[in-house]
């Protein structure tokens, strides 16, 4: 299994937040797509997806123990274990209305977490480091709009949803891609 080194530590298994990427894109995409999809299909396919998401990064956090961040790499998995698990468990009439809330609020803490996460790449490479804040900041605002008024907006909180969702997935999969090439230029 290759190894990518931060500062000397490494860095394993860099395809792992290109999944979540891809994953989150994925979720964005269909939102834009089947906006008129049952809330509670959506939900129980957000709580899947949620629980997913949350094993790579126990497993991205565990791979890299010895190596920056991988504490609250860990505890946001574990947050996302408990929280696609707790909307399982939901009466199906319960789970729609949590659904929206906990979409917001996931939207909001991973991108705080994120650029927490970003900023550790900067002392890497500060060019890149800013696009990838610039996605997390989009997806914030985006985030935050969609739990301003997530009723309310209608068909236009499947817009918020789904543009927050691509711009996190695009930070997750140029993120792996940097730790893939920071590898290849320490070599």
């Amino acid at each position: 299994m290759a190894s990518y080194t931060y500062r000397g530590v490494p860095v394993r298994y860099w395809w792992v937040p290109l999944l979540a990427g891809i994953l989150s894109v994925a979720i964005g995409i269909w939102c834009f797509f089947d906006p008129v999809a049952t809330l509670s299909v959506l939900a129980y396919f957000f709580a899947a997806c949620l629980c997913f998401s949350g094993l790579l990064n126990l497993f991205f956090s565990l791979g890299n123990i010895r190596g920056p961040g991988w504490v609250s790499t860990m505890a946001i998995g574990l947050i996302e274990i408990v929280g696609g698990g707790w909307m399982f468990f939901l009466p199906e009439n319960v789970v729609t209305g949590a659904f929206v809330f906990a979409v917001g609020i996931y939207i909001v803490v991973v991108c705080i977490n994120s650029i927490c996460e970003a900023c550790m790449m900067m002392s890497y490479s500060s060019s890149w480091v800013a696009w990838l804040i610039a996605f997390l900041l989009a997806t914030l605002v985006f985030g935050v709009i969609f739990l301003a008024g997530p009723i309310a907006g209608g068909i236009a909180v499947w817009l918020y949803v789904g543009i927050s969702f691509i711009c996190f997935g695009i930070y997750r999969m140029i993120l792996a891609f940097k730790l893939k090439n920071m590898n290849r230029r320490l070599r």
